[in-house]
């Protein structure tokens, strides 16, 4: 596609004056452009640069708290959840010290207790697996906001192989399941 989107089209399509006048959310709109403005667009913002990296560096760190903040509520409610299932196991538990119970009584609260156990299991792995796709997903955001300011800057970045993710991938898998 050939670059059609000149610096005052830019300008104009971001309504301001100039590029000091960037916020966030033009930033994120010039961004989206990238692969169809003129060069001299690209010289404008490195003009602009430093102002232009504060934006970036700025939207990753809310990024950043709202994953924290997300991670940690997850956190929260995951413990609580498994706290309210083995506060159950542990009920189900008295019942089976009990003299007073029949046999067929006592399979089936322990088949209950075996769910349970499952069900914290269940749980368990939804957490982690949560907790992977924040991790895969903000390394794709900084993955995104480095070639940005790659493209900006006008350097030749060589991206990994798809082999190379997988592999990446897999490693943070498999340390993702022993934790």
């Amino acid at each position: 596609m050939s670059r059609t989107i000149d610096e005052r089209k830019a300008l104009k399509m971001l309504d301001i004056p100039d590029f000091r006048h960037m916020t966030k959310e033009k930033a994120v709109q010039l961004v989206s452009m990238l692969d169809r403005v003129d060069p001299s667009v690209a010289k404008a913002v490195l003009e602009q640069y430093p102002q232009f990296a504060n934006i970036l560096l700025d939207s990753a760190r809310n990024w950043k708290e709202n994953v924290g903040k997300a991670l940690e509520e997850g956190g929260k409610v995951s413990r609580e959840t498994i706290a309210s299932i083995n506060a159950a196991i542990n009920s189900l538990s008295s019942l089976l010290n009990r003299e007073d119970v029949s046999e067929e009584e006592r399979e089936r609260t322990a088949d209950r207790m075996v769910e349970l156990a499952k069900l914290v299991a269940e749980v368990d792995k939804r957490n982690k697996d949560f907790i992977f796709n924040v991790l895969k997903i903000g390394g794709g955001v900084v993955l995104g906001i480095a070639a940005i300011a790659a493209t900006v800057l006008g350097v030749n970045v060589k991206l990994p192989s798809a082999q190379d993710v997988r592999g990446i991938a897999d490693a943070a898998k498999d340390i993702g399941g022993n934790i």
